[in-house]
């Protein structure tokens, strides 16, 4: 659900063009070479650029080997802007945040169900160039996110919980999308209770039920203990978190056109 705060500052004029359960961040005000305002960046380096007539929201990656070892400070602050306090189980999973850039939308403080939306450009990465979209982010630090990784022309899900990052699904390995790194592309979620599916440019790329008991692992190892629901409250429906961006270490995307439409 959007909060109230955001859906009394929509404007009449806006409600006749777009629905009033929809939100569509406005990046107009946003000042280029700047942090974003409409998004709190909780780990990783995120500004405000201009690409062609557009400003966009970027990740860049370029410094996060020098600052992969000292996110706690970043974390502290941006915990007590979002949740009015320093989350001490947030500090413990600080180390491995370090690797997944992520910012939050400041404007929507629980989304559960509909859509989330947005439009991503692959900019540059050595060891990786991802894009994706967070969601069901608790006060805790676990969240779920979708992305794209233009070095494995795949989509994924994954989940954080308790300091440490797993996969839940990967698109269909024999199928792999192998984007135009120079243009845009749009990453959808749709959630509807449990269901979970993820389009990309149109195309049904992934789907999952929250609340599925995993299959076997790698060479039909046991599957990770923090992937049973029963575990880990972020595979439990319903979604209920901060929705945002996400990025994967030296990834450097660009972000525009996040739209949000609840059900």
């Amino acid at each position: 659900m959007l909060s109230s705060t955001v859906t009394a500052s929509i404007s009449l004029a806006a409600i006749v063009i777009v629905a009033a359960a929809d939100l569509k961040v406005d990046l107009g005000k946003e000042t280029v070479g700047k942090p974003p305002t409409t998004f709190e960046p909780m780990v990783g380096t995120w500004l405000v650029q201009q690409d062609g007539a557009d400003k966009v929201i970027a990740v860049d990656g370029r410094p996060w080997v020098a600052s992969k070892d000292n996110p706690t400070k970043l974390l502290i602050e941006s915990a007590r802007r979002l949740y009015g306090t320093s989350n001490e189980e947030l500090m413990d999973n600080a180390k491995q945040f370090a690797y997944y850039p992520v910012a939050v939308l400041k404007s929507v403080s629980s989304f559960s169900n509909g859509t989330i939306s947005v439009k991503f450009k692959t900019i540059a990465g050595d060891s990786d160039r991802a894009s994706g979209i967070l969601f069901n982010v608790k006060p805790d630090g676990d969240w779920l996110a979708v992305r794209y990784n233009d070095t494995e022309n795949n989509v994924a899900l994954w989940e954080f919980h308790n300091g440490i990052r797993s996969n839940v699904r990967f698109s269909d390995r024999s199928k792999p999308f192998m984007l135009d790194r120079a243009a845009w592309h749009e990453l959808r979620l749709e959630i509807d209770n449990a269901s979970l599916k993820t389009y990309l440019d149109g195309a049904l790329a992934l789907e999952y039920t929250l609340g599925s008991q995993p299959g076997p692992g790698r060479n039909n190892a046991p599957p990770n203990s923090d992937l049973f629901p029963e575990n880990n409250a972020v595979l439990r429906p319903p979604v209920a978190g901060r929705i945002g961006l996400w990025a994967k270490t030296d990834s450097t995307s660009y972000f525009k056109d996040y739209v949000v439409s609840s059900k």
